[in-house]
């Protein structure tokens, strides 16, 4: 029995580090943030409900979209086909933002007293250690990720220039020493942009009270305003970088990625498809886009890596092919161990 387990966890290694042979793209979604306690899309759908529901609750666009939630159970799902109003649609995304940054705090606070980081760092850091830069791609507001990269000594690069006041300038020189390219598509829980003068702005503390009359957050939540902020700035220029990213990439491992996103991914299933570039995905669940995407037509460069039922891990090598592992290989520092 022993035997035939170190048969598989050897093929399983091998296939990991065959696929990931290169300097591979990260592409990071919120199922890295949620194990250190920020909100997935059910806890932010119901803190929209609850924040907003006294103040719209004779609205008649606020009573479809609950309604539409209550039926989808998808927050995703019901902003991207149903008509929301600016007002409405503002106020939602400073509920996302101020639920989002309370949980950070909480998780920094975390790492910091009892000295310990997200398992991405391990990650990050065997990247940093290559030549060139590390390209990480994510949908993500919060700064998990940023917080990993520091505990990795990872030079972050998010396209804004400065320090305490940051401002979105340009991707900088790539040759620094541990460079990391950070591309938050969807932006990032401290980007704020002027409402008059659109000077945008990267904060490390921002007062609501005083500044939110001038300055709306730059996070792109699912709805009716979300391909529009996609074309301008600093949206633009960051998706712009991020898509030739993925295209100069030689491979892509992706963690707590639903598939959900048609901004990123389209590059990533075309460069696996058509030009062979080998993708890992490591996640809890397997969403029915992955499915979609990847288990009807599985083929020999891709890699999935997901929870097993409860216990355990379920590993998918093609369609066909699976194994089950009594370990949990789909968390990232379980993943980590089994890569290095």
């Amino acid at each position: 029995m022993n035997k035939d387990r170190n048969k598989k966890l050897e093929k399983l290694t091998i296939a990991i580090q065959k696929h990931l042979n290169n300097n591979p793209a990260l592409l990071i979604g919120s199922g890295a943030s949620i194990p250190y306690g920020l909100p997935s899309m059910e806890n932010l759908a119901d803190e929209i409900k609850s924040k907003l529901q006294g103040k719209y609750r004779d609205d008649d666009q606020w009573k479809n979209l609950i309604k539409k939630l209550n039926e989808t159970n998808n927050l995703e799902i019901t902003l991207d086909n149903v008509d929301i109003k600016d007002a409405i649609q503002e106020d939602i995304i400073w509920v996302v933002l101020e639920l989002i940054e309370r949980k950070d705090k909480v998780a920094l606070t975390k790492f910091i007293s009892e000295n310990f980081y997200p398992a991405l760092t391990d990650i990050i850091e065997k990247s940093v250690q290559k030549t060139g830069p590390t390209n990480i791609v994510t949908t993500n507001y919060d700064r998990l990720i940023e917080y990993a990269i520091d505990f990795a000594d990872g030079k972050n690069n998010t396209g804004f220039s400065g320090n305490y006041i940051q401002k979105f300038t340009q991707f900088s020189n790539n040759f620094i020493k541990r460079a990391v390219n950070l591309y938050k598509v969807h932006g990032s829980i401290d980007w704020f942009k002027h409402k008059e003068n659109q000077n945008i702005l990267s904060l490390k503390s921002f007062n609501k009270s005083e500044l939110s009359d001038k300055y709306i957050p730059l996070i792109i939540t699912p709805g009716n305003g979300k391909y529009r902020e996609t074309h301008v700035d600093p949206f633009r220029t960051i998706i712009s970088k991020a898509d030739v990213a993925l295209r100069n990439s030689a491979s892509y491992l992706c963690i707590g990625y639903g598939f959900n996103d048609e901004h990123i991914q389209p590059i990533i299933i075309d460069e696996n498809r058509n030009n062979k570039k080998p993708i890992v995905i490591v996640t809890k669940e397997v969403t029915p886009k992955i499915k979609e995407l990847f288990l009807k037509n599985i083929t020999g460069n891709c890699l999935i890596i997901s929870e097993g039922g409860g216990n355990g891990c379920k590993v998918y090598y093609s369609s066909s092919e699976t194994e089950l592992f009594s370990e949990s290989y789909w968390q990232l520092d379980e993943f980590y161990k089994l890569w290095f």
